[in-house]
């Protein structure tokens, strides 16, 4: 019968999907690149010399920014980068990969910012509130302002919101760090600094895991969440053409782009051409999904293997061919 290969590329729409097509969202990060690492320098002298930890964690997450946006940058580069012998996905998965090591980035700041808070719970040290209220707030004008850069290609672009994400929680730093400075200006208390510290982590953290958990899942290969294999067999069995499926294995490459591979079980007198015509037909109308490989086995050579888990060895023979 027929095994055939649908290698037709096309990047459906989903919620946090590929890439743009154009150099929009390389854009976006590389201005957003410059106002973070400008500022940043400004926070990290600024919480040196007031003191401050909430403001050396605003100061901290936005070197962390600076970091996670030229990765991001490098990672858009690379999956413009044409497909090879070698990668025949090109270095689509670069966004991904970047966008997993970013949030592992954080993971590793919210640590060390929680040790030192709770170091300073035991042995509070005095801050100067102006200058820690001062360069607070030009970091959260500088944040805001990358933020709405970042923005527009957040939904397209899984690395892109994940350098998004790190300006968010960016945000609520400096807020943190402005609320912290009025407090201790108004009141002397000094406490409240560590305070606010540890609920920016926890913010962050909010952030952080929801992205490490759906670009690691990614990376190891997993299924969509909300693709159901059971669904997809009995969507292509409905076919009277079809008598059984088995061997169905499908991944993410990207966000929004599945890959499947399925071996379908047809009747001994089957058109194999209209049989695989309407097996594609399902896959990328109730889906989405358009490329797939897809292995047509004959009745009467499953039982002559006596294992549907098994491929046919004989009476085999491959052919390419691209969906309509």
């Amino acid at each position: 019968m027929t095994a055939t290969h649908d290698h037709h590329h096309h990047h459906h729409g989903c919620s946090h999907g590929q890439i743009p097509s154009g150099d929009g969202g390389a854009k976006r990060l590389a201005w957003a690149l410059v106002v973070i690492s400008t500022f940043a320098v400004l926070e990290v002298v600024g919480g040196i010399l007031s003191g401050s930890l909430a403001l050396i964690a605003d100061a901290g997450h936005m070197v962390t920014d600076a970091a996670a946006m030229a990765l991001a940058l490098s990672a858009v580069w690379l999956a413009k980068r044409p497909a090879s012998d070698r990668f025949p996905f090109g270095f689509k998965r670069a966004q991904v990969l970047a966008a997993f090591v970013n949030a592992i980035g954080l993971l590793v700041i919210v640590g060390l910012l929680l040790v030192e808070a709770f170091q300073r719970f035991g042995s509070p040290r005095e801050i100067d509130a102006p200058l820690m209220l001062t360069v607070a707030a030009v970091g959260l004008l500088a944040n805001i302002g990358a933020f709405f850069l970042l923005h527009p290609s957040s939904d397209e672009n899984v690395n892109v919101r994940g350098a998004m994400l790190h300006v968010a929680a960016d945000i609520f730093g400096s807020v943190a760090a402005i609320l912290s400075a009025l407090v201790i200006m108004a009141t002397g208390w000094v406490m409240v600094d560590p305070i606010l510290t540890v609920a920016v982590c926890l913010l962050i953290l909010r952030s952080a895991v929801p992205l490490i958990r759906e670009t690691g899942a990614i990376l190891l290969q997993s299924a969509p969440e909300d693709l159901s294999v059971l669904e997809i067999s009995d969507a292509v069995t409905a076919s009277p053409l079809v008598l059984d499926t088995h061997h169905i294995r499908a991944w993410q490459l990207v966000p929004g782009e599945t890959m499947i591979n399925l071996h379908a079980t047809i009747a001994n007198n089957a058109d194999p051409d209209e049989a695989l015509r309407g097996i594609k037909e399902v896959l990328r109308e109730r889906f989405a999904i358009t490329e797939s490989t897809v292995q047509l086995e004959t009745a009467d050579i499953v039982a002559l293997t006596g294992d549907t888990r098994s491929s046919p060895k004989s009476r085999s023979s491959a052919k390419n061919s691209r969906a309509e």
